[in-house]
């Protein structure tokens, strides 16, 4: 699945329950493939943010099976950041 970093602004909402608290880290970015495109929120925990570009989601890498038997897709998925491809400049 390919994921679409447009910018490096990272939204932190901070959260309190009890005599815990924290602050919850996401990054936006566009997911899409042959079914569908949207806009997603990533996690990204004490990770900085990703750069700008095009990355790929390794699905089989980030999904897992829970207690229950249902599917899991990792809180924080890792991405792997798609090279550009040098472009070829004709010759004058």
């Amino acid at each position: 699945m390919k994921i679409t970093i447009t910018n490096t602004h990272v939204d932190e909402k901070q959260w309190s329950k009890g005599d815990r608290s924290g602050v919850i880290r996401t990054q936006e970015a566009i997911a899409e493939n042959p079914h569908f495109r949207n806009k997603v929120r990533l996690d990204l925990g004490k990770e900085p943010a990703y750069a700008v570009g095009e990355y790929e989601l390794d699905l089989e890498a980030n999904v897992s099976v829970g207690d229950f038997g249902d599917f899991k897709l990792a809180r924080k998925p890792k991405l792997t950041r798609i090279e550009a491809k040098p472009s070829l400049a004709k010759a004058s």
